[in-house]
């Protein structure tokens, strides 16, 4: 099973840190893959989930491609990078979407899922409620709890 961290997170909500270069750093050297917002202003990357908050350049994404994956905020960033390497996605408020890798990223958890299944559980209470498995990956603020939970 894969582990993604949400936006750096690995221990609960850190709104202070989340999104942060320095702190998605981090969680990968950890051995976590991590999921990030990505937006464009003024032909600038950013990062940040409701505003444009920590510059980085393409070079540190690309550096990092095998362990990101992207949640794109708007359709510059989306322009950005709908032609590379990159693993990324978007949605708003949809039950689930397609990643560019093809993976289902899945916010209805009453869907049975599969290996091809992301399943996002961004509580504490969705990770200790939750009760299939044989997705690919959960993505969570929450990690250490969902090791010990789904390390079977």
């Amino acid at each position: 099973m894969l582990y993604i961290s949400h936006r750096g997170n690995l221990e609960g909500l850190n709104p202070e840190k989340e999104n942060n270069p320095e702190y998605i750093d981090e969680a990968i050297f950890k051995g976590y893959d991590v999921e990030i917002d990505l937006r464009v202003q003024d032909g600038n990357l950013f990062l940040g989930h409701d505003e444009p908050q920590y510059l980085i350049t393409s070079s540190w994404l690309t550096e990092r491609r095998n362990n990101l994956w992207i949640h794109v905020k708007d359709y510059g960033a989306l322009v950005r990078i709908v032609r590379t390497e990159l693993k990324f996605f978007c949605h708003e408020q949809d039950k689930y979407t397609l990643t560019s890798n093809g993976y289902i990223w899945s916010h209805d958890l009453t869907n049975k899922m599969t290996d091809k299944c992301i399943v996002p559980l961004l509580s504490s209470e969705s990770v200790e409620g939750y009760n299939q498995n044989g997705f690919y990956a959960v993505c969570s603020d929450y990690i250490y709890e969902c090791e010990e939970k789904f390390n079977v």
